[in-house]
């Protein structure tokens, strides 16, 4: 692993764990429209469950992720050039997302039973909070980081390999990206090749864009791409 350190601040990562709470409150609006919730749990059980668990899990997932940071080269919490150099990147890159699974959506996948799944546009908008925070949080600032520390303890990652197993790591968490997104698939559509490739390649595809920025421009740019991406899936091209 390369030695530079990363320097990192744990009121970041309780800030980080907070929003991921509310976060896990904002999609809670989008997974009641989708009807995926089983009718013998109240909506005051669901709220009380999903504070627990998203609680437990992201604080986890923020300490872990606090102390392997500085193990590793990256630096995901760059604020040089914020807007310039880190939001609008972000949100370009969101907008062009958005409008490639737009287009993949309405032609290749247009007889996809997924595709006319779309609740309110108000419940798509809080929804695209937590795809920006809990998910980007999880993914990348969590399992990104833990899988590139894994190839440095496997291997030697110098300055002429370094670009090849950020590129390697990003594969494999977009995987995981779609892979994630396979059970609430297949209670919304019948478990087929056609819906799982689908459902693979939709998040695939920004999930390769917002690794990407998170390893190059930082934590809030691939937060802002995700945040645009939904916002135009959820939203406005709905």
């Amino acid at each position: 692993m390369l030695g530079r350190e990363t320097v990192v601040n744990k009121r970041t990562f309780i800030v980080l764990w907070i929003l991921c709470i509310i976060g896990s409150w904002s999609v809670l609006p989008y997974v009641f429209h989708l009807d995926i919730i089983p009718p013998s749990v109240s909506v005051i059980k669901f709220f009380f469950l999903t504070t627990v668990q998203s609680t437990v899990l992201f604080g986890l997932v923020c300490w872990v992720s606090y102390l392997l940071l500085p193990k590793t080269d990256l630096y995901p919490f760059n604020v040089e050039h914020l807007l310039k150099g880190i939001i609008y990147p972000g949100m370009v890159s969101g907008v062009l997302v958005g409008l490639i699974i737009y287009i993949l959506d309405s032609t290749i996948f247009q007889s996809s039973l997924l595709s006319g799944a779309h609740p309110p546009f108000w419940a798509g908008a809080l929804a695209s909070i937590y795809g920006a925070v809990n998910e980007e949080v999880l993914l990348r600032l969590f399992l990104f980081t833990l899988v590139y520390f894994l190839f440095g303890k496997i291997v030697n990652i110098s300055h002429q390999n370094r670009l090849a197993f950020l590129w390697a790591t990003n594969i494999v968490v977009a995987i995981v990206f779609g892979l994630g997104h396979l059970p609430a698939a297949f209670k919304l559509a019948t478990p087929s090749s056609f819906e799982i490739f689908r459902v693979l390649l939709l998040n695939g595809i920004p999930g390769v864009v917002f690794g990407w920025l998170y390893w190059s421009r930082g934590l809030l740019s691939s937060m802002a791409a995700h945040f645009v991406t939904d916002l135009m899936i959820h939203v406005f091209l709905i």
